[in-house]
Formats: structure tokens, C-alpha cells, sequence
């Protein structure tokens, strides 16, 4: 059988929340492991809440962490590091634009977290487990360019951030958002960070064919690795934009779609010609 390398997310597409999981999902990657397959874990999780799934898979490839601004391979010290980092003038310049409409904002360099006002609300995204959290005004307290960052931010003041984002992407910063109930989370992130350049690295890195390309997602920051894979999966529970460029759509997660696409398709080439 010719070798694949399935690139697979986290969040919302083989984990149900932070550590939860299906075991029957993790059992079948370890068998595909086990038949010479690369599996890659592509997520917008930082190392330290992505290492023990990981490990859990026994898996020996790179680990794209937020969403490709960091890559290490924990088995190969001769795997190239990719590290990506966004200006820390830009957040600085964005918490003085948006003042009052600031909700927080936090950042991360590799495994430490630096948070503008910690408090209980956001604590839930910062997956505080393995790293080190220093919180306050963050012009005093970021002294280097982080991977990127996440603005938490009152409707009323969106439109700020984005033309701000707008008029100074020659400054190397890009965004995106999703809604929170009476507010938005915008991720500020470099124009080059994309799970698909970190899949297409590990494509290149184990001479894995473009035919022989998986991606699996459901969010839209799975869309470039989903859209560029010969083989694009959209999980049931996907984003709308995922599923219109995928090549294929599965059923949600609560009903083991990764598990059943992989399943079924290597059901298929493995059938008599």
C-alpha cells in the first residue's frame, strides 16, 4: 500500500473538548500509524494542550501548533522549526485603538502566556496547564513578538479593529473572528501562518505524493490544508466555507465522522483492482 499523510485538526474534529476524545477514533490513527501512514496533528492549540494527544497517537511527525506558527517535530531534532511571529507594536497599537472597547487580549510565545487583564471569563482559552502566565498591561510586560493573538472585543468597536487591520497589512498582520455571545474573539495572526504550509512541509519532508494527501477540519482556520489537499474532508459540524471547499464531507464528530472517512476510504484502495 503507497503511503498517505493525513493531516488532522483538534478542536471540533477528533477531540470533543479540551482532553475528551473517542478512543475508537485514536485506536484506528495508531493503526494507521502502524501500517507506515503519517499522521499529523494541525491545531490552533499551543504545544502544551496538544503534546498528550500526541503522545496518546505515538505518533513521531511534526506538530503544527497555532495553526502553523510553530512547528517542532518532538522525535526529530533534524525536522526544521518553523516559528512565525506577528509585531508586538501591532497589539499595542490595536489596544490603544480600541480603549474602551478592549474586553482582554492575550498572546503566547511558545508555552508562555501573557494576558492585558486576567480575570475568570478568560480563562478557558488559555489552556494554563504546562505554561506560565504573566498578566498585565502587556507594553510593559511583552518584551518580544509573540505567535500571535486573540482580541476579545465589544461588538460596537469590530469595525475598528479591522480597518485598522486593513490599512497596515504591510505590517505582516492578518485577522479573523467568531462571535461569543454579546462579543467577538479576533484572532491577530502573520498572512503566512496556515495549517496547509506545515502539512505540505511534512508532504515534502517523508516524500508523500500530492495524490496522497488527507486533511481534516472543521473550522475556518482548517480551510487552506482542507481546500489543498487532493483529499479535503469537512467534517459534519464544519464551518460553511469548509464544506464548500472540500472535496469530501463527513458525518459531525458526535458521530465519529473522522473515524468513518478514513474507514471507508481505505476500505477502498485497499479493495482488489
Amino acid at each position: 500500500m503507497e503511503k498517505y499523510l493525513i493531516t488532522i485538526d483538534l478542536d471540533g474534529t477528533l477531540m470533543y473538548s479540551l482532553s475528551s476524545y473517542d478512543e475508537e477514533t485514536f485506536a484506528y490513527l495508531r493503526y494507521l500509524k502502524s501500517l507506515g501512514h503519517k499522521i499529523v496533528i494541525a491545531t490552533g492549540r499551543p504545544f502544551r494542550s496538544s503534546y498528550f494527544v500526541y503522545q496518546l497517537l505515538d505518533l513521531d511527525t511534526p506538530l503544527i501548533n497555532y495553526n502553523g506558527a510553530y512547528i517542532t517535530n518532538p522525535t526529530d531534532p533534524n525536522y526544521p522549526i518553523t516559528d512565525i511571529r506577528v509585531s508586538r507594536q501591532e497589539l499595542f497599537n490595536i489596544i490603544e485603538i480600541l480603549q474602551d472597547g478592549l474586553i482582554n487580549i492575550f498572546c503566547e510565545i511558545h508555552d508562555d502566556i501573557y494576558v492585558h487583564n486576567y480575570n475568570s471569563e478568560i480563562r478557558d482559552f488559555l489552556h494554563l496547564d504546562g505554561g506560565r502566565m504573566f498578566a498585565g498591561e502587556l507594553p510593559k510586560i511583552l518584551t518580544a513578538d509573540p505567535h500571535g493573538a486573540l482580541v476579545f472585543v465589544k461588538d460596537s468597536h469590530l469595525h475598528l479593529l479591522y480597518e485598522y487591520v486593513e490599512h497596515n497589512r504591510e505590517n505582516q498582520i492578518e485577522a479573523r473572528h467568531w462571535k461569543v455571545n454579546e462579543f467577538d474573539i479576533v484572532e491577530i495572526y502573520h498572512p503566512k501562518v496556515d495549517k496547509k504550509e506545515g502539512m505540505l512541509q511534512a508532504a515534502n519532508y517523508y516524500k508523500i505524493k500530492p495524490e496522497n494527501i488527507i486533511a481534516i477540519g472543521d473550522g475556518n482556520n482548517d480551510i487552506g490544508m482542507v481546500q489543498t489537499a487532493y483529499h479535503g474532508v469537512a467534517m459534519g459540524n464544519a464551518r460553511p466555507m469548509v464544506k464548500q471547499v472540500a472535496k469530501y464531507q463527513t458525518a459531525p464528530i458526535e458521530e465519529q465522522g473522522a473515524l468513518k472517512f478514513l474507514k471507508k476510504f481505505f476500505a477502498s484502495i485497499d479493495k482488489p483492482k
